[in-house]
């Protein structure tokens, strides 16, 4: 068992049928898929992933769909799968180059999305800036205006009660930047619809979105 958050945790059943879950896009070869859900449970619980052995076959499936995106200079996508894969195994990882003229690129997106006051993609997408290479990022500085986006989206799904988006949210705000996360408010209505939308994944057996809600619990309260 492992606890997430007040009230909240991954039973070893659980746990166990996440495993499952992981298996069954390894053996379909469905590489997209397999990657976000073994980042998650990569996150969930860093110690017991350990235990979840990633061929190297699978390594090079999720390497060759990652390159893909390289070729066709897709590099929202890019930025997003290479985090995911630095979540599951940060050695392996770092010997993934991302050249300068790859990370203009990728910050390009950024600042296109500030432009449009895009505030899910701009989370989105900072969030796996970081993750990727948090010394670049760090280089990057997250103006008020767009913190205040970012804030003004969050509240949004407070007061719409998505539970889900709420999460994810909040989620790429702290990683983006935790010490000006430490203003922000989650209240006890906000973590009981959070608690609601975990069991409900659970209930329904939707343990790729069960192991995601469990993820960003556990880094909302790291």
């Amino acid at each position: 068992m492992t606890l997430i958050g007040p009230n909240m945790e991954v039973t070893e059943s659980d746990w166990d049928n996440m495993k499952t879950e992981l298996q069954n896009y390894a053996r379909g070869k469905f590489w997209p898929d397999y990657t976000w859900h073994a980042a998650r449970m990569a996150v969930i619980d860093p110690e017991r992933f350990k235990e979840v052995l990633v061929s190297d076959d699978e390594w090079m499936g999720m390497m060759r769909h990652l390159e893909n995106y390289r070729r066709q200079q897709n590099w929202e996508a890019f930025t997003a799968r290479l985090a995911r894969m630095k979540l599951i195994d940060s050695v392996r990882a770092s010997l993934i180059e991302i050249r300068d003229n790859e990370w203009a690129s990728i910050l390009a997106i950024l600042k296109k999305c500030a432009a449009q006051n895009n505030w899910v993609l701009f989370a989105s997408h900072a969030y796996h800036m970081k993750i990727v290479d948090a010394q670049r990022f760090a280089q990057i500085p997250i103006s008020d205006t767009e913190w205040g986006g970012m804030m003004g989206k969050l509240e949004d799904y407070r007061q719409q009660d998505i539970s889900g988006k709420f999460t994810k949210h909040a989620t790429y705000m702290k990683t983006i930047d935790p010490a000006r996360f430490k203003a922000v408010r989650i209240v006890a209505h906000d973590w009981e619809l959070i608690a609601q939308e975990l069991q409900a994944k659970r209930d329904k057996n939707y343990w790729a979105a069960f192991a995601a809600q469990a993820s960003r619990i556990k880094t909302l309260l790291d």
